[in-house]
């Protein structure tokens, strides 16, 4: 049967989705932008008390990102979030779409309870399960891509049963990383960022507002205003949340030198609690460190332009060298407005040296 458009249209605006029960007591969101530690803090929560292993979940991006955008009501983002998080904890405690990729960094062979999620795989579904979570009450973790600009949606969905962890990096630490793969933005397939469509060009969803200059500016100048676009929202959030709210921050640089204060202040913000475990972490990454570039030397990282440590070179002496090689590397525009979000990022977090 046709329906009149008109009348489909109407059945719309009525339509409300709704979803007013959770499995999920606890959603934790690791969030930063590419390139803050994400990657070395995530194995450290998880080996928090109750805390499942990390997922990089992509469609919680993608739901908040379309939300904020405008292109999906809120009712239904609120209702598809909860769900999404249902079903990855229910998931988690079955050993379901957990992943058992060696190699990847968020294996549960990175995980200290690798074991549990073996046997998991052979534990019954079902009803079973909702006594194991009662019992369990675990925290679902995902981890996220520079999304604290887009997370209303996830705040609107999970209000206080939400904490977000959110890493944060000095800019000069980040250019690197970023110009090793920023020409893949909207050009590549393996690329999962979500694309706008700007004048028949594809753009990061990040760009949004500075399309035009996005798709004109150098490779490296598009690395710049792409992170100071991108840390606006990280000095916003923090000057009107500051450190009462449930979102955490935690500076790179304060944290590979001395954790204990920022593990204390995650513990008590989670409700949970470091383990045995949490120290192998610590030490597998190995911090403290005795300098901040002084971390583990992986290939991934290397992937996206890891250098060796240099145990002479001192970190107030690196800072230098960064600042010299970006000037070079930019246009006087571009290193203008890096020289602006550095001098934001050490007013607000600190300089380490």
């Amino acid at each position: 049967m046709n329906m009149p458009q008109t009348n489909l249209d109407s059945i719309a605006e009525m339509t409300t989705f709704t979803r007013p029960i959770s499995l999920c007591n606890q959603i934790i969101v690791l969030d930063g932008i590419s390139g803050t530690g994400k990657t070395m803090v995530s194995p450290l929560l998880s080996s928090f008390d109750r805390v499942q292993n990390a997922r990089f979940e992509y469609m919680f991006e993608y739901l908040c990102i379309a939300t904020s955008k405008h292109k999906l009501s809120a009712d239904a983002a609120v209702s598809l979030l909860n769900l999404l998080a249902d079903i990855k904890c229910y998931d988690g405690m079955i050993s379901r779409e957990v992943n058992f990729r060696p190699t990847d960094l968020s294996s549960v062979f990175n995980s200290s309870r690798s074991f549990k999620y073996l046997q998991q795989l052979f534990m019954a579904d079902g009803a079973s399960v909702s006594g194991r979570l009662e019992k369990e009450n675990p925290s679902l973790l995902l981890v996220t891509h520079q999304l604290l600009g887009c997370m209303q949606p996830a705040i609107d969905a999970f209000g206080d049963r939400l904490r977000v962890v959110e890493m944060v990096r000095h800019p000069l630490y980040l250019l690197d990383h970023w110009d090793s793969h920023i020409a893949t933005f909207g050009a590549n397939p393996r690329d999962f960022t979500l694309w706008l469509n700007h004048n028949s060009q594809p753009v990061p969803w990040f760009a949004e507002g500075w399309e035009s200059d996005y798709i004109q500016a150098p490779s490296f100048d598009k690395v710049i205003y792409t992170i100071s676009s991108l840390m606006k929202h990280v000095f916003k959030c923090y000057q009107r949340e500051g450190e009462t709210s449930s979102v955490t921050f935690v500076p790179f640089e304060h944290f590979v030198l001395s954790p204990a204060p920022y593990l204390q202040r995650m513990e008590q913000v989670l409700g949970s609690s470091a383990t045995f475990s949490t120290q192998r972490v610590l030490k597998s990454q190995k911090v403290p460190r005795p300098s901040i570039n002084a971390g583990p030397q992986k290939k991934i990282y290397k992937r996206y332009a890891l250098r060796n440590y240099n145990k002479d070179i001192t970190d107030a002496q690196d800072y230098e060298r960064l600042f010299a090689a970006a000037k070079k590397k930019s246009s006087g525009a571009a290193f203008c407005e890096l020289e602006k979000i550095a001098r934001s990022y050490e007013d607000t977090f600190g300089l380490w040296f």
